[in-house]
């Protein structure tokens, strides 16, 4: 065995290299685009490889830290929903008839004190 391949083997074993995902891949993997991916990168809500001063490159780690920060959700902080009350959401058609009735009234008497 010469030198080179002894030094090839030692490396191997002290830095187990992974494949890098690349943004497309993240993206794939979490259903958005690839613009989202380098915006959580800005946002420091995931982590990157920097290969080049544009390249980034995902570890499988990095990606599951982030699923992981995202799934977990405090349990203390609760909507109180027994005050609530229900809301109709439709209008009634043609609004109150007696103040439409009560307006017409009064711009009649206006009307004839016109004249």
């Amino acid at each position: 065995m010469t030198n080179n391949e002894s030094r090839k083997e030692n490396d191997q074993e002290r830095i187990p290299i992974r494949k890098l995902l690349s943004a497309k891949d993240v993206a794939d993997i979490l259903g958005i685009s690839v613009k989202t991916v380098h915006k959580f990168v800005r946002d420091g809500k995931l982590g990157c490889v920097q290969v080049t001063a544009k390249e980034r490159r995902f570890t499988e780690e990095q990606v599951r830290a982030y699923i992981e920060a995202q799934s977990r959700r405090p349990e203390e902080v609760r909507i109180d929903t027994t005050r609530t009350r229900r809301v109709s959401s439709e209008p009634e058609k043609g609004g109150k008839k007696s103040s439409r009735v009560f307006d017409r009234a009064n711009l009649l008497k206006e009307m004839r004190s016109w004249q």
